[in-house]
């Protein structure tokens, strides 16, 4: 059978060091090849501030500065159209490998409403879950999943993650972006360079406001 391939997905508006330490956590906790997967058009949160194409861009750049072979960036849902639903990504991953079982990777204040998301069962039909959790989350992975659990959700038992990464959140980044401010510790070299070169995250491009997660729920 092939080496299973664990998926996280986000919106990366603008990747930042809290996703890089969960890449790294999670590939050396579980040993596998990890696809990074920035979302187009998501489905159940307000527009992100930054386009698809630029998302998907610092994106390559963070997993550059992570620097793991291992670790790789798709453009699926940057390049198809419509509203991105995990639950499609999914079945066209399977599609194009159907022997590769598939890891869900999800943080447990998003695993907690999973059963709010397209198509669930699909979900679940499609790829075993692992949860992470890590300081700061408000929930943790072993609470969340019982949670998901009372709402109807049956699929087989994820796998519980603990994590060290920081809780960064990626309106916090913004807000000190806006603000004309160095975000010191909080996003790679070279993704902070993209977004200077590229006029991101200024007060004209009128950020969305709220705090976010590192997965949005889709």
């Amino acid at each position: 059978m092939a080496q299973p391939l664990v998926v996280f997905g986000g919106t990366f508006d603008p990747p930042h060091l809290g996703h890089q330490e969960v890449i790294v956590g999670l590939r050396g906790t579980l040993r596998v090849p990890l696809l990074v997967l920035p979302n187009g058009h998501p489905a159940h949160r307000r527009t992100p501030s930054a386009s698809p194409e630029d998302r998907l861009r610092m994106t390559q750049l963070m997993v550059q500065a992570v620097g793991d072979p291992l670790v790789s960036v798709s453009d699926l849902e940057v390049r198809r159209p419509g509203p991105s639903y995990t639950a499609d990504t999914l079945a066209r991953l399977a599609a194009d490998e159907p022997e590769r079982p598939l890891l869900l990777a999800l943080g447990s204040d998003a695993a907690r409403g999973l059963w709010r998301w397209h198509r669930p069962d699909r979900v679940a039909e499609l790829a075993r879950l692992v949860v992470f959790d890590r300081p700061g989350a408000r929930i943790g992975a072993q609470a969340a999943v019982e949670e998901l659990r009372g709402h109807g959700w049956s699929a087989p038992e994820p796998e519980l993650v603990s994590l060290t990464a920081p809780e960064v959140e990626s309106s916090r980044v913004r807000a000190q972006l806006r603000r004309g401010e160095v975000a010191d510790g909080l996003l790679a070299a070279p993704v902070l360079r993209y977004i200077r070169e590229h006029g991101l995250y200024r007060e004209s491009a009128g950020s969305a406001a709220g705090p976010d997660g590192i997965i949005a729920p889709r």
